[in-house]
């Protein structure tokens, strides 16, 4: 698991200010070996934010709400990220974290970690890529925190 420093008066790093109780639980078990397993398992059951990008070079709209519109057709789709030369499934703690990874249009989607393992048992997953508490979760991972295993990573 990365970590970054802790800043004074916040809980990360000074690109990464926890938004939510499953960032301070991510950061303290950066810092903190012993939490690892709570964070896990806390994981397990959070939901967290998938980041879907238009696929056909659309471009999402705002209507006269300032809600995002995706316009009728456009096809959306997960955006590529690999680690150590391995594609993972991107999925994010917070919509900032997503919003910071991708400059392009995207619509931010809620789902939760376990349904994401049951659909996709035999994938590599990536929390947060590309910020200072990246989190990489493999197949192996996977089917130990399904069956409740948190001690195995």
């Amino acid at each position: 698991m990365a970590g970054g420093t802790t800043t004074e008066g916040s809980i990360g790093s000074a690109d990464f200010e926890a938004q939510n109780e499953l960032e301070v639980e991510l950061v303290r078990a950066a810092h903190e070996p012993g939490f690892r397993d709570a964070f896990l398992r806390e994981l397990l059951e959070a939901e967290v934010f998938l980041a879907l990008l238009l696929a056909d070079g659309s471009r999402v709209e705002v209507d006269a709400a300032g809600n995002a519109v995706v316009p009728p057709g456009a096809r959306l789709e997960l955006g590529p990220v690999e680690r150590e030369g391995e594609a993972a499934f991107p999925f994010f703690s917070a919509p900032i974290r997503a919003q910071a990874f991708y400059r392009q249009d995207h619509v931010i989607a809620p789902d939760k970690v376990r349904d994401l393992f049951l659909r996709h048992p035999e994938t590599r997953f990536v929390l947060n890529p590309g910020s200072d508490y990246a989190v990489d979760i493999d197949q192996t991972d996977v089917a130990a925190m399904l069956r409740g295993d948190f001690t195995a990573h």
